[in-house]
């Protein structure tokens, strides 16, 4: 019986820990102020079909505005990204998506989730804010470099930098 209950002990105390470390969820969230009017920029936003606001965009196809919508963006350097439609609130002027498969030269993540706020500063001027959860590329312990928690959050807060210069470029434009 005492053989038995250390061997629980052991079990529950020793590997349970073990097996309970892993990557820890990353963040990153940046804003921008544009110079256009709040509806125009949430027009744009909340267009899932229309995502052609990162300079490294070569293609985005989708079928529609839908929730649940996939889109599926393909990169000028080759790679892609497939995102889902998550969520689309226009009284908040919100809307999140997640990633559901992707290149890892582009986006070294794991279970990928952004939300984009607009925010109106009086009638001409908006904020938005985009904030992105994620875990690095490599789920288990000791990742290659590319894939390490450094370098996935590197990553995304490129792509996030890039969106958001698109979007306050086509946003200011006309």
């Amino acid at each position: 019986m005492f053989k038995c209950l250390l061997t629980v002990f052991v079990y529950l105390f020793v590997f349970d820990s073990a097996l309970g470390h892993g990557p820890s969820r990353q963040k990153v969230s940046l804003s921008v102020d544009i110079n256009a009017p709040a509806e125009k920029v949430w027009q744009i936003i909340s267009n899932f079909k229309e995502f052609k606001w990162n300079t490294n965009v070569k293609d985005s196809k989708t079928s529609s505005n839908e929730v649940g919508s996939e889109r599926l963006i393909s990169f000028k350097d080759g790679g892609s990204i497939k995102q889902k439609l998550e969520k689309v609130n226009p009284e908040k002027m919100m809307v999140s998506w997640r990633v559901i498969e992707t290149d890892n030269k582009i986006l070294p993540v794991n279970s990928y989730a952004s939300k984009i706020f607009v925010k109106a500063n009086g009638d001409t001027k908006t904020s938005v804010t985009y904030k992105s959860g994620f875990y690095r590329g490599f789920m288990g312990n000791d990742p290659p470099p590319e894939l390490n928690d450094e370098n996935s959050k590197k990553k995304v807060q490129e792509f996030i930098e890039g969106n958001l210069k698109g979007l306050k470029k086509i946003a200011e434009s006309n």
